[in-house]
Formats: C-alpha cells, sequence, structure tokens
C-alpha cells in the first residue's frame, strides 16, 4: 500500500459555532497528517483556535474575497479549498479553474449548480420543471402577488413558509400563521422563534428601510417528518448519502438528530443528485407534506453544519470529499442506523496578553 502524501487545506468560515466538529473530523484522520489553515472574516471564534494557522480574510460577497484565498493557496501550497458558507462557495465555485491552475482544488460544485441549487427560487422551479416531487411555491414580486401567494398556499388555514432566496442560516425565514398567540410567543417561548402573522410580514416587507421589494419565495408549510441528507456524490451518482432525521430542531440546525436510512429517503435524494449532476459534499434537506409524500425544499451545495455526525456514523464525508477531489479511491464504509447526534455546547477558554493570573491565598 502506498504512502499517501500530506494534505494541506483551506477550511473557511471557521469560526462558526458548529466548525469545531469541523475540524475533528478533520484531525481524526490517521492515514496522513492534514494541515488546516482557518480562515473567517472575525478573528474571535474556537474555530480559530483550534486550526493549525488561521488567517483573517474578508467576508466572503466582499470583490477581494476570492483573491485573498487565490494568495494564501498560492504561498502555501494548499491542496485543497473547503468552502464552508453560502456566500463563499458562491464566490470561489465561479473561479475554479484559476485555483487549479495553482494545483490547487476548491471541493465545490461547478458555479452554475450552486447558482441553481443555491438560490431557493431557482432550485424549487428546477425541480419542478425536471418532474421531481415539489411543494407548492409561488416567487411573487411585490406585496400584491406575497398576499397573494399566501391565500392560494393555504393560509389563513394553514401555516405558510417565507424565506429569501439566497440566505445564509435560516436568516428571514418566518413561518406565517393565523392563530399565534401573542401572550404565549412572548412569555412561554424562546427568542428567535421564526413564527409571524401575514400583516406582521407584510408591515415588514413594505417598511420604509427597505429600498425595494425583496426577493423572496413563498411556501406551502410541510408539517411531517424532516430529514436532512449529506451526500459525497460524483457527477451525479451519489456515492454515500447519510439521512438524518430531524427529531428536535433550532431555527436553522438539528439539535437532535438520528441516522435514519429509510429508503424512500435515500431514493429521493439520488433522483436530486442525477437531476443536478451534483458532486462532492451536498445537503440536501426533505420534509413529509401534509398529504404524506415526501418534498425536497432545500439543497445547500457545500459542506452542511451537521456533516461531523456522518464521521460518527462510519462516513468521515468531509475528508472524503477531499479524497474524491483530488482523486483518489473513496473507501467502503458501513453506517450505524440509529446513531443519534445530541448538540451541546462546549467553551474554548484563552487568556489575554493583558490578563496576568493573580496568586491564591493559601
Amino acid at each position: 500500500m502506498r504512502e499517501l502524501k500530506d494534505l494541506t487545506v483551506v477550511l473557511t468560515a471557521c469560526n462558526g459555532l458548529i466548525s469545531p466538529s469541523q475540524i475533528a473530523g478533520l484531525k481524526s484522520v490517521t492515514e496522513r497528517n492534514i494541515r488546516i489553515i482557518g480562515t473567517d472574516a472575525q478573528t474571535e471564534g474556537a474555530g480559530s483556535k483550534l486550526v493549525d494557522d488561521f488567517v483573517q480574510v474578508p467576508n466572503g460577497n466582499d470583490s477581494t474575497y476570492t483573491d485573498s484565498i487565490y494568495r494564501i493557496c498560492a504561498s502555501e501550497g494548499v491542496d485543497a479549498v473547503l468552502p464552508a458558507s453560502d456566500l463563499e462557495v458562491h464566490s470561489l465555485s465561479a473561479e475554479k479553474d484559476r485555483f487549479q491552475e495553482i494545483g490547487t482544488t476548491v471541493v465545490a460544485n461547478n458555479h452554475s449548480v450552486v447558482d441553481r441549487a443555491g438560490d431557493k427560487g431557482k432550485f424549487l422551479e428546477y425541480i419542478s420543471a425536471q418532474g421531481l416531487p415539489c411543494a407548492g411555491y409561488r416567487i411573487p414580486k411585490d406585496i400584491s402577488a406575497f398576499r397573494t401567494a399566501c391565500h392560494e398556499l393555504g393560509y389563513p388555514d394553514h401555516p405558510v413558509v417565507m424565506k429569501p432566496r439566497f440566505a445564509r442560516g435560516n436568516r428571514g425565514m418566518r413561518i406565517i400563521k393565523s392563530d399565534i398567540n401573542k401572550g404565549d410567543l412572548l412569555l412561554n417561548e424562546k427568542p428567535g422563534q421564526p413564527y409571524t402573522t401575514l400583516e406582521h410580514a407584510a408591515e415588514a416587507l413594505t417598511s420604509p428601510g427597505l429600498d425595494s421589494f425583496p426577493s423572496l419565495v413563498v411556501m406551502e408549510y410541510l408539517p411531517g417528518t424532516e430529514y436532512s441528507v449529506d451526500v459525497l456524490a460524483e457527477e451525479g451518482n451519489p456515492l454515500i448519502m447519510v439521512p438524518k432525521r430531524r427529531v428536535e430542531t433550532a431555527p436553522g440546525l438539528s439539535v437532535i438528530g438520528e441516522v435514519d436510512l429509510n429508503r424512500t429517503v435515500i431514493e429521493a435524494v439520488a433522483d436530486i443528485c442525477t437531476t443536478f449532476g451534483f458532486k462532492y459534499n451536498v445537503n440536501i434537506q426533505l420534509r413529509k407534506g401534509r398529504d404524506g409524500c415526501l418534498y425536497p425544499y432545500e439543497v445547500n451545495p457545500r459542506i452542511a453544519a451537521s456533516i461531523d455526525a456522518c464521521r460518527h456514523a462510519g462516513a468521515n464525508l468531509l475528508y472524503y470529499g477531499i479524497k474524491l477531489a483530488i482523486g483518489e479511491e473513496i473507501p467502503e464504509v458501513s453506517l450505524t442506523d440509529g446513531l443519534r447526534m445530541i448538540r451541546y455546547y462546549e467553551a474554548h477558554y484563552t487568556k489575554t496578553d493583558e490578563s496576568p493570573g493573580h496568586p491564591v491565598s493559601q
């Protein structure tokens, strides 16, 4: 068995709350050494303390962002870049060829695929046009069309969901309901709950602070079982799929998730991968509707927050994405069905140079 060469990788958005688990996944690799260079626009975060080297960079949508990552790759001999946020995968996927010229692989789908999958409106339009299961949706252009869309999709008898077409981490997502108990919402729900009424949403969308009506998707609310599926794919062929049933959620994250090798979910995800021609790491989210049918509602064409759960289930998809990108064989895996992930907070402690220790009296 030939010895594998050591790798240097860039992990972007490394100061996110879930970044330490991604870093742990790379550090768990035993068949070779991996040097991790973390990048983020923010310097304060646990990830920047856990990587081997850290470089502050502009935000992912800044005009200088891609150049800053390119300079790091050129000077440090980087083998692969792992984009970990929507803005960054969108920017970096557009210049994959430029990075390849210096021997660096951007582990991301082609830009046209990222654009089609990452834009929630284009995603729904595409799967509908391709004949894949698709929940009811509308893309309103003004406030009148927004109100009409909500009613056409079931409001007030049923909730509907509004979300920006391109946003990070559930920002802007709201569940519009007619039967909100304002007292219960104020006194008993945690801050940050996504519920609102049509009247409040319409008022916010026409507020003077907005220059124009925002680019939104309105969807029927899917009340059934929810799945988040991490996939490693090669030119539309899913090599490994790890479906996780969301048992308990916070906005944008699974708090408790359980590996569920559900055949219906696996077949639905395989169809989506083939249709889009996905490669490397993608995350596909699905949920059952009122009719009991399973509908895909969103795709993250990048590594996702739940990817380290796949490692514990038997498939280190973050590392395998790198192996696939640099032309190495992916090993056979055996997944642990029913494995439950329970998220919890953990702290990383540092001491600043300006904070000297103090003796303790005996």
